[in-house]
């Protein structure tokens, strides 16, 4: 590729920008570094986190299409109770990877979808009528 610069040395277009081939080189060892590092982790994250994380997105996959459903409210089934702890374990399998912050939403998904295990309709139309009246809150902000 030739850039105008007869040494072969000078910045390389990259899109419509100018970039030196150091940094160039710096990103991209930046990136393996990284890579690798993800690579590490994911290896050394024991098998019950990716059971876990399996687990997890299984509970997503065949809980969602239920939970956003239009007659979810009438049966009251368990498909919020899964599609939380699924959540849960998804954060919590992430948080291997990622940080230790990420197991607050992890926590925070299975505290919601404890009270749903003792109480399922009544904890359900509560939860309900806080996410309704959270919507309408936002909805008169946005309107303003």
């Amino acid at each position: 590729m030739h850039n105008g610069n007869s040494s072969g040395r000078g910045p390389v277009r990259v899109g419509g920008w100018y970039i030196k081939p150091m940094y160039l080189y710096i990103g991209a060892a930046i990136l393996i570094v990284a890579a690798i590092v993800l690579i590490m982790r994911f290896l050394s994250t024991s098998l019950a986190m990716h059971f876990g994380a399996f687990a997890g997105i299984l509970l997503l996959v065949g809980n969602v299409r239920e939970l956003i459903g239009q007659s979810y409210g009438d049966r009251g089934s368990t498909a919020l109770l899964n599609v939380l702890v699924g959540g849960g374990l998804i954060f919590a399998w992430l948080s291997q990877f990622f940080g230790v912050l990420l197991w607050v939403p992890a926590l925070i998904l299975v505290g919601i979808a404890t009270p749903l295990i003792f109480g399922r309709s009544s904890v359900y139309r509560g939860y309900l009528t806080a996410a309704r009246s959270a919507v309408d809150t936002v909805k008169r902000t946005v309107v303003r």
